[in-house]
């Protein structure tokens, strides 16, 4: 399985993680400032502190390494939620943080430190314990395309973008315009869009009434690619080296700049 759904929400493996580690942080911060009541304002700010700035650092280390993308739609720096964080340069605030925390006389260095260890311990453990999202393969079986034509995924010999949409899905219909942006302009890694269980008629009219190409378009009126990989919520994009194995999966809404650092990551594994 590549995602977890908790109700109606639906979380690829990594946000799920990082939702754990949040809590987890907070949780054990809100524990020892209640625990340490005369240091508790100092342990709420810091904490606070130590949340925001690893974002922003975060954030704009990862904006940062893709300026390319972000330059031609800065607002989208933004969009957070469609993710995008360097853990390096986010780790790099948090450090300086908590090294300011200490310098401090509030004495709520320790108790920030204790939250962000067991931030880690839980980051650690969940990662080790959830299952790979990176098991499978292309399917040999043929999907037809619009026009009715038979269309493999497997043996195509490049890297392959593997988008799992539907008309109906708003993110999907936010990122789609993007998405087919995109596709023109990667010649040696193929992008694919599979609707899952839609008429053609209905695929059709969406693609012209928002004057979308219909090059790639292919239909999985089953629903099969879900169910092979696993993927609990639309729009799941995932990604395949030339060999056909799946290498990295991404659940929900996906940024130029994530597409763009994915197939960057195919290419460079082909390289190898």
């Amino acid at each position: 399985m590549n995602a977890i759904s908790i109700g109606p929400f639906v979380f690829s493996n990594d946000r799920f993680i990082a939702v754990l580690t949040v809590i987890a942080f907070l949780g054990v911060a809100e524990l020892l400032a209640w625990r340490n009541r005369g240091r508790r304002d100092a342990i709420h700010r810091w904490t606070g502190a130590v949340f925001v700035i690893w974002v922003i650092t975060a954030r704009l280390g990862y904006v940062v390494a893709h300026w390319d993308v972000f330059a031609s739609a800065p607002l989208s720096v933004f969009a957070i939620w469609q993710g995008g964080f360097d853990i390096r340069a986010g780790t790099f605030g948090l450090g300086a943080t908590l090294f300011a925390a200490f310098l401090s006389q509030s004495r709520a260095g320790g108790p920030v430190l204790g939250s962000v260890g067991m931030a880690f311990l839980v980051f650690t453990v969940a990662t080790l314990l959830l299952p790979d999202e990176t098991r499978g393969r292309l399917p040999i079986t043929a999907f037809e395309d619009l026009s009715g034509a038979p269309i493999s995924l497997a043996n195509r010999d490049v890297p392959v973008v593997l988008n799992l949409w539907a008309t109906w899905c708003p993110p999907c219909r936010r990122e789609m315009p993007m998405m087919t942006d995109v596709a023109q302009s990667q010649g040696d890694v193929d992008i694919i869009f599979a609707n899952q269980g839609e008429r053609d008629s209905v695929i059709g009219e969406y693609l012209v009434l928002n004057d979308l190409p219909a090059d790639g378009m292919i239909r999985d009126p089953d629903s099969a690619l879900m169910q092979k990989f696993g993927m609990l919520g639309l729009p799941s994009t995932l990604f395949f080296a030339a060999d056909g194995s799946l290498q990295a999966v991404h659940t929900g809404e996906i940024s130029r700049a994530a597409l763009l650092a994915a197939i960057d990551d195919l290419r460079r594994k082909a390289s190898q």
